[in-house]
């Protein structure tokens, strides 16, 4: 295995995951459009470098605004209909809900300090 294969099992096998929660097709209505706060929903694939990279970073802001965002994750090598239903044309991909309707969305990879400012202005439009 190589060395950053392996720094990337080690993290994700770490408990790590505890501030999102997983979303499929079945429960992506309750859980996120019919949410009453915020939901960033994190598009993604765990064969994929870029979300590997990406995962990190969501992490550490889903853990910063835990209290005041609800964060889900969406495999989408096994949910296809959601990928498509949501035009995701590029992994990773982080598509922000308020009462059920995307309001904003972020395609690559963005650094957490830069994902707090995004996160930080939307949340401050959403709120009005």
């Amino acid at each position: 295995m190589r060395d950053e294969q392996r720094f990337f099992t080690i993290f994700q096998e770490d408990g790590m995951a505890d501030t999102y929660i997983s979303v499929t097709n079945e429960n992506f209505p309750e859980q996120v459009l019919q949410a009453p706060q915020l939901v960033v929903v994190y598009f993604a694939a765990d064969k994929s470098n870029s979300c590997q990279i990406q995962e990190p970073e969501f992490v550490a802001v889903s853990k910063a605004y835990q209290d005041r965002v609800t964060f889900a994750k969406v495999n989408v090598e096994n949910e296809e209909g959601l990928t498509n239903q949501y035009t995701i044309d590029g992994i990773p991909t982080l598509v922000f809900f308020k009462g059920g309707n995307e309001i904003y969305r972020i395609k690559g990879i963005m650094m957490r300090d830069k994902l707090r400012r995004q996160l930080e202005g939307v949340l401050l439009v959403a709120s009005e």
